[in-house]
């Protein structure tokens, strides 16, 4: 109807911004974390059916976790915290604590906090979008049959240009998704700052 194509989509970002006052005040709050962050979230809001299946288990980012100098950072809300006593510690994952978002309002903070990481990598959620409406770094996981929005045989994302995705090879083959990303990251990590 409105003619738009998948070469003339609007993918200006960002078009969101975060608080630059907040932003200040999680560059202090981050400051004593090292190395190359990255802000993680492995699962949607409660749901059921094609919606569990987006979600990854924390498991997951140990391949991540163990590249030298990187440091995870919980992005995760609600849903999957009880994965974090069992996996947390493993992966030394930097939990800001559950008050985030809560005095400014939903994803004020962490609109600033991923302004303040150098990358983002999320399930299909909210998170994801919000990363790439903001213009930063965000690595997204699919499965092997995504959402239309992410459409099929690309990596890229025409709605938002700082955002890679990585796919399951087969239904449920996180491990092959995961690899790929550790593969992508050991380059990017190792790159002169």
């Amino acid at each position: 109807m409105l003619r738009t194509t998948v070469d003339t989509i609007p993918a200006n970002v960002p078009y969101l911004f975060a608080d630059p006052v907040i932003v200040e005040q999680w560059q202090e709050k981050l400051s004593s974390v090292g190395g190359f962050r990255i802000g993680i979230n492995w699962r949607g809001r409660e749901g059921i059916g094609t919606f569990r299946q987006r979600d990854l288990p924390l498991q997951q980012f140990a391949s991540i976790a163990e590249l030298p100098g990187v440091r995870l950072i919980r992005l995760q809300k609600a849903a999957g915290k009880e994965e974090l006593a069992n996996v947390g510690a493993r992966l030394k994952l930097v939990d800001l604590g559950d008050d985030v978002d809560e005095a400014h309002g939903t994803f004020i903070d962490t609109a600033a906090i991923m302004m303040n990481l150098d990358l983002v990598i999320s399930s299909d959620t909210a998170v994801a979008h919000l990363a790439g409406a903001l213009g930063v770094p965000v690595w997204v996981a699919l499965t092997f049959v995504p959402d239309w929005r992410w459409l099929l045989d690309r990596s890229d994302s025409p709605w938002y240009p700082t955002m890679r995705l990585f796919r399951q090879k087969g239904p449920g083959d996180w491990v092959g998704a995961f690899e790929e990303m550790q593969a992508a990251l050991r380059i990017l990590v190792s790159k002169p700052a």
